[in-house]
């Protein structure tokens, strides 16, 4: 075993930083058994101490200063840290090795039996011995780093003050880097909550202020964000005591008036609103008329948007990348920050300063500046907002801007002057608690938000303000005073009688003819009433003044069936609740023709209403119970359904499957099963399913039982109706144990052979209805039961295979091994168009849900008369969250056995049953891989390549050539996939170019598809793609005359990113 001598020579004599680390720890480690004592370490030391080489010596200190580091906090006793201190403090004027005695230091300091009483030599030493402006950044921070701790770490009642604030002064001079700036902010904050700087404010705050403003410029995004954290430290540090506002205000206030850059005005703006809401209300209040006539030239010259509320204002000016926007914008935050902290006195002098500017006037350009300003020095702060005692002196000059806006000097005669009046007031309707303030203008503001209402229509910006506002006035909430208990706010008649008005003006618009719509007024109105409908307050007052005036013009005969579909898609956007749809889905309903309804009554052709149904019930949250409406909607539904009189034609009956299946996906417990059940006994006949009995606890029924009364009304046609409800039950529904689901299948199954004039659309939904039946309810020996165990699938016919496929689908879904390797067998077997169908029927049928997220407080009024009916639906809900932890994004599919991995487990399947001569299957790969995400078959790239290459060249198919492209479109964009390509890269460049070039033979996707390849093809590294450059640039040009805009537009980009290789586009 080597000597701590050995070692250490081992350390000087090496450069190699892996050697010397393994020194360091095999030192450490002796100490740390005790064989080696820190005595005997410096002894053989010495004679590398007092070397007259500096790089012996930079060595030497530099393994003392990694073995501290090393050592454990606990390791060194008071004695020993003592004389080392002593000794390292001997060696501060050596200047090459200053970084490692200070390093040492800082370990010694560090330790747990450092004696605190040291502190203060160790201050002066430094003072005496250190000079920063010796050294460099790394020498400098340590200096630093060392100060830091004993102010943070050590009590203030073992060194002087006045000796703890010289020793930071001193290491800190002169600094300029930013990372040691960053330290000194954050050492001045604890000087100064911690020690006494009453004699030393002036040195402290010139060795903050020397560096405002922060001036470093930035290049990079983690740059700019230093920049920033070094802005906000500097402004923490100056407002870290009250006694540094006498130098900081007037050296802000003349650095303002001064500055001809915008970005220095921004700083100080930003540095005046942080301190202000540091400072004590004394210290502001002492300023804050110099602040103020500093700041108020920037906010009333300020060319105003007129946008309503105040944090809209906010919002738009903080967004805005205009210099003169963002300094307003910063002016109002802190004008906002000053107001917090000073009393009305100082309030009334910015409102006697505002005062000229608050009546209308056509030389004021003022107006709105000086209200946005007072309303926000009144609104309440967050310690107001707290408090429970009355603060009417405090809102003074609310009260006193308040009467001057409605006072009888303002002219109203102008639409403009309107428009100013309601801009105004809205930056006082947006806090609670100038609500009650507002109150003693209920008429003024009442009148003038009805006549602005009331002006024409083509005065579109102030009708469109009148909305907005008046939706936020009947949405503010009700305040009661503390000491009269008062409540204070909209009436209930008031209320009806304004929404009353918005709706009138949305019915009026819509029934405008083309030429007058005005889309604007009409956005906003539909905002403010959605909004409205949300709240539950209003809920009642949009149904019977809105709504019910809205379905009383579908009997309007003199209204035309374009102008029903405007007010159509309005009661739709506004069923913003469930108790909404329900009401309004009754309603259309009862539109459709009955018995004692003729349908020439509303004119609304059937298949709009039942759109509009079924844009109601997805409106609905998934949550959401759907048994009281389904107890009440179906029975009038199927009364319209099965009726034979009633004619109704396939597109009509998608949709009603279409309302069926969500209707049932809402349900839960025993209406769920009552439900279904009906609807089978509804099909019993028809289907031959035998008495079907309801457990004897299923008896309050209601009107579900009307529905098995239209037995002897069931067709084939209406078999969609019953496979839908089915499709769209949840899966923990059991009722396996009373339907016979197997025979089920078997009966569609002759339906589809027998019925020979079944629609093409009819025939696909019983396609989609045994798969699902498949899916939820039966296995893989029910399949074989029904189709046999026969491996002779070559010879099936095409409505056999149809059949087959359909079937398997559902077993598929839910990962069945046994279907799953019987697909791909079949896949082998077919024709390659066969196949191609089959791949379609299995990977296209179920898409990605859309969760319905509709259950926040926004309104949404994206819904419409343009839902299109899906053949299946996958529904997703929200997983219960473990230990009442809401999971977000976590969602479990609720009707359908669906499996993550079933995707996988076919490619799976393929890959083991691949023979790689075997040319047929090289085709058909493709074609499934197009419809797989790449993580899926990224790891089989490496041996998939050559034959999807050699298969793409060997193939006449375009459809196999685009499938493989597709994937190489894919591959190309990460940089490892580019590697798996490289050595087939000039096959695949052929291939594209001959596409792109050959004009006749290539069609339309395959040209398209070439182009998209040809782009990727640049991501390669420049040598590697230079050769093709001049040929793909011509191929890209002769797209440029093809037929289809979209391939000429896309031969432009491939053009341009090919003439673009190798530019330097910088210059």
């Amino acid at each position: 075993m080597s000597s701590h001598k050995e070692y250490i020579n081992e350390y000087i004599a090496s450069t190699d930083p892996t050697v010397r680390q393994n020194v360091v720890d095999k030192l450490a480690d002796l100490m740390q058994s005790n064989k080696l004592t820190l005595l005997n370490f410096i002894h053989a030391l010495q004679i590398y101490i007092t070397s007259t080489n500096d790089t012996t010596r930079v060595s030497t200190f530099s393994l003392l200063s990694q073995l501290l580091g090393k050592l454990p906090s606990t390791k060194l006793f008071p004695k020993d840290i003592e004389v080392l201190m002593a000794f390292l403090y001997s060696k501060l004027l050596d200047r090459p090795v200053v970084k490692y005695v200070l390093s040492s230091m800082y370990s010694l300091l560090t330790m747990k039996y450092f004696n605190s009483e040291n502190t203060k030599e160790l201050m002066q030493k430094l003072i005496e011995n250190y000079n920063p402006k010796e050294h460099p950044q790394s020498i400098r921070l340590l200096a630093l780093k060392i100060v830091n701790y004993q102010i943070a770490s050590i009590s203030t009642q073992i060194y002087p003050n006045d000796l703890a604030i010289s020793c930071f002064l001193h290491v800190s001079q002169n600094e300029k880097d930013p990372n040691n700036l960053f330290l000194i902010f954050q050492i001045l904050q604890k000087i100064s909550k911690t020690l006494d700087i009453t004699n030393h404010i002036q040195p402290l705050f010139d060795t903050m202020f020397r560096y405002y403003p922060i001036s470093f410029k930035s290049s990079t995004e983690a740059q700019e964000s230093q920049v920033n954290s070094l802005k906000d430290s500097l402004n923490s540090s100056l407002a870290s005591s009250d006694l540094y506002a006498v130098e900081l205000f007037p050296n802000l206030i003349g650095k303002y008036n001064s500055a001809t850059s915008s970005q220095v005005k921004l700083d100080i703006l930003t540095t005046i609103g942080v301190v202000s809401s540091l400072y004590s209300p004394g210290v502001i209040q002492e300023n804050f008329l110099a602040l103020w006539n500093t700041l108020k030239y920037t906010v009333i010259n300020q060319e105003l948007a007129q946008l309503i509320s105040i944090p809209a204002v906010m919002s738009y000016y903080e967004e805005s990348s205009n210099e003169s926007d963002q300094m307003f914008h910063s002016s109002l935050i802190a004008i906002r920050s000053l107001s917090t902290n000073v009393g009305n006195d100082q309030k009334l002098l910015v409102y006697d300063d505002l005062s000229k500017n608050l009546i209308l006037s056509e030389r004021n350009r003022r107006f709105l500046q000086s209200y946005l300003t007072l309303a926000i020095i009144s609104l309440p702060s967050d310690k107001k907002k707290n408090d429970d005692d009355d603060d009417s002196n405090d809102n003074h000059v609310l009260r006193k801007t308040l009467n001057a806006l409605f006072s009888s000097d303002q002219p109203l005669d102008q639409v403009k002057n309107k428009r100013m009046i309601l801009v105004a007031l809205s930056y006082f309707s947006s806090d609670p608690m100038f609500i009650s303030h507002l109150v003693p203008f209920r008429d003024e503001i009442l009148n003038i938000l009805q006549s602005s209402l009331s002006t024409s229509a083509l005065e579109t910006t102030l009708r469109t303000l009148a909305v907005h506002l008046t939706a936020n006035l009947i949405l503010s909430p009700s305040i009661i005073s503390p000491s009269t208990g008062i409540e204070f706010g909209l009436l209930d008649e008031e209320r009806s009688i304004l929404i009353g008005k918005l709706g009138e003006l949305l019915i009026e618009n819509g029934l405008l003819p083309p030429r007058d719509f005005n889309v604007v007024i009409e956005s906003a109105l539909l905002v403010a009433l959605s909004k409205l409908a949300k709240s539950s307050k209003c809920e009642n007052d949009i149904l019977n003044e809105v709504i019910n005036i809205i379905l009383l013009q579908f009997n309007n005969s003199e209204s035309s069936l374009h102008e029903k579909c405007v007010l159509l898609n309005y009661l739709i956007k506004l069923a913003q609740t469930p108790s909404l749809v329900q009401v309004i889905s009754i309603r259309l309903l009862n539109l459709l023709p009955h018995d004692g309804h003729d349908m020439t009554e509303s004119n609304i052709p059937v298949e709009l209403l039942l759109q509009a149904l079924l844009s109601l019930f997805t409106s609905l949250p998934l949550t959401h119970d759907m048994n009281t409406i389904t107890k009440n909607f179906l029975p009038l539904l199927s009364a319209y359904i099965f009726k034979q009189e009633s004619n109704v034609n396939e597109v009509q009956l998608t949709y009603v499957c279409e309302i069926v299946r969500r209707m049932v996906a809402g349900l839960s417990g025993e209406i769920a099963l009552v439900t279904i059940l009906e609807l089978f006994r509804a099909f019993k006949t028809l289907l031959n399913m035998g008495n079907l009995e309801l457990p004897a606890a299923l008896t309050s029924l209601g009107d579900l039982a009307t529905i098995e009364s239209y037995e002897k009304d069931a067709r084939y046609n209406h078999i969609p109706i019953l496979l839908s409800a089915i499709q769209g039950l949840n899966v923990d529904v059991d009722i396996s144990s009373i339907v016979d689901f197997g025979k089920l299948a078997n009966l569609l199954i002759n339906v589809l052979g027998s019925e020979k004039e079944m629609t093409d659309v009819t025939r696909v939904q019983i396609f989609v209805g045994l798969s699902v039946v498949f899916n939820k309810y039966l296995n893989w020996n029910d399949f074989t039961n029904t189709f046999g165990e026969s491996k002779e699938l070559a010879n099936l016919s095409s409505d056999d295979l149809e059949v087959r496929v359909w079937c398997l689908c559902g077993l598929i879904l839910k990962c069945n091994s046994d279907a799953t390797e019987y697909f791909v067998e079949l896949l082998g077997a077919l024709s390659f168009a066969q196949a191609s169908k089959a791949i379609s029927i299995i990977f296209t049928t179920v898409t990605d849900a859309a969760v319905n997220a509709n259950e926040g407080n926004e309104a949404d009024i994206s819904n419409g008369l343009d839902i299109e009916a899906e053949l299946i639906c996958v529904y997703k809900k929200e997983k219960t969250g473990l230990m009442m932890v809401r999971n977000k994004n976590k969602y479990t599919v609720s009707n359908l056995i669906l499996r993550s991995m079933w995707k996988q487990r076919i490619l799976e399947v393929m890959l083991v049953k691949r023979n790689e001569n075997d040319s047929k299957m090289n085709i058909i790969l493709p074609l499934v891989l197009t419809y797989l995400p790449e993580e899926l078959y990224s790891s089989h790239l490496g041996t998939l390549l050559p034959n999807l290459i050699g298969t793409v060249e060997s193939t006449a198919d375009q459809k196999v050539v685009i499938s493989v492209l597709k994937i190489v479109s894919n591959v190309v964009l990460e940089e490892s996939g580019r590697e798996l390509l490289k050595p087939y890269l000039n096959s695949i460049m052929e291939l594209i170019l001959n596409n792109v070039e050959d004009a006749q033979q290539s069609s339309k996707s395959l040209k398209k598809q070439s182009l998209r390849c040809l782009l990727g093809m640049c991501l390669f590294d420049l040598p590697v793609v230079v050769p093709y450059k001049k040929r793909a640039i011509k191929a890209a040009h002769l797209t440029l005359s093809d037929k289809s805009r979209s391939v000429r537009l896309l031969g432009v980009s491939v053009r341009q990113a090919w003439e673009d290789l190798g530019v330097d586009l910088s210059l």
